[in-house]
């Protein structure tokens, strides 16, 4: 067992006996690009701090599942290295001398993850790497107890330093000649958007191939005939939807798009301007309604299977009827009526916000780094 993960820990422990370079990052990245705004953020931050300060860091994007020497060698020779998810070889690899640090791709605490949902044996080689990572940046001190707990590691190194990917939310960013900008923009691309508001539909996937069907239970069709007049349908599909689908209910949100006058965001990869030009998110059991929250607006949960994900998927943190931001539907019908009533209980909303970010600040990547660095 875990043969791969040892035969890579081989290549770089050889490696490690070449020179380190103390001004050499790694990004360690994953086959699932959604995972990478959070380096994204910090490589800008990178890119600051060399020109106003002239700090020159020299920083690699490395697949992580990638078996190339040369980025093994380029990885074994930095001194920093930043995750955005587990990494089991590391229990295997020596990395006395490097910093490591856990930026995870997930925002606050929502349904379970890492030590949590591993088996026997994946819990024995967390805790062999855990003790190896240095810092692990969460969203406000309030979830600080449930990442220690699932990064198998003292509290002291979960510190509430933020979500680099939310530096975006600056006064710049929100503000309304921006707004208007973006709005813009958007509308030369999407024509249709003119003198509508939109409405993005990011549901997550379900395990259960039923479930998953998600457009087995949103009707498109209905929606816009009930609403399509003033807004318009943007859908923003999970990574792993396709994974979980079978070939009855696989559903091409091109084709859904010649038919009907909606827009797929699915491969959009500016996940947070897309949160800006949204009025109105609708989601389900996706942690994309965390961020969501830091622009206070209306949220609503179309949990159509709520019974069947509490009872057979991976669970929640809190008690998803009482603390979700937003009013719960199951039909398309309900969901149609929430609109039309504008009644979306922001109360439910704002103490959501405050659990996941405290004291929000967008200026993550910059504290992360101020942390983490030896150039002081």
């Amino acid at each position: 067992m875990y043969t791969k993960h040892k035969i890579y820990a081989m290549i770089f422990n050889l490696f490690r006996k070449f020179p380190q370079k103390n001004n050499k990052i790694s990004l360690l990245t994953n086959k699932n690009h959604s995972f990478e705004s959070n380096l994204e953020y910090i490589a800008r931050e990178l890119d600051i701090r060399k020109t106003k300060d002239g700090k020159d860091y020299e920083y690699n994007f490395i697949l992580k599942d990638s078996l190339s020497l040369k980025n093994i060698y380029d990885f074994a020779s930095s001194k920093y290295v930043f995750l955005v998810d587990n990494f089991f070889p590391l229990a295997f690899m020596d990395v006395d001398g490097m910093k490591w640090v856990q930026l995870w791709h997930g925002t606050g605490i929502f349904k379970k993850f890492g030590y949590d949902l591993l088996n026997h044996e994946e819990k024995k080689v967390m805790e062999m790497f855990s003790n190896k990572i240095d810092l692990v940046s969460v969203s406000s001190e309030n979830v600080i107890d449930i990442y220690a707990h699932n990064f198998f590691l003292d509290k002291s190194k979960v510190l509430p330093f933020g979500i680099p990917r939310n530096d975006f939310y600056t006064k710049q960013h929100l503000d309304s000649n921006y707004l208007k900008e973006l709005r813009e923009s958007f509308e030369k691309d999407y024509p249709q958007l003119k003198g509508k508001k939109l409405v993005l539909y990011a549901p997550t996937f379900r395990e259960d191939t039923k479930n998953n069907a998600v457009f087995d239970y949103f009707n498109i069709e209905k929606f816009i005939n009930e609403l399509g007049d003033e807004y318009l349908l943007a859908i923003r599909l999970h990574p792993n939807y396709l994974k979980y689908c079978d070939e009855e209910h696989r559903i091409d949100l091109d084709d859904l798009s010649n038919k009907y006058d909606i827009i797929n965001f699915t491969e959009f990869k500016d996940e947070q301007k897309l949160l800006l030009l949204s009025n109105i998110l609708i989601t389900d059991y996706s942690s994309i309604m965390v961020d969501y929250t830091i622009l206070k607006k209306p949220i609503v949960l179309f949990a159509y299977d709520l019974d069947d994900y509490l009872n057979k998927e991976r669970g929640f943190y809190f008690d998803y009827k009482e603390k979700v931001p937003g009013k719960i539907v199951f039909t398309t019908e309900e969901l149609i009526e929430i609109i039309k009533e504008e009644d979306f209980n922001l109360e439910k909303l704002e103490d959501f916000f405050k659990l996941q970010f405290g004291d929000f600040k967008p200026n993550s990547s910059k504290v992360i780094l101020d942390y983490i660095l030896d150039d002081k």
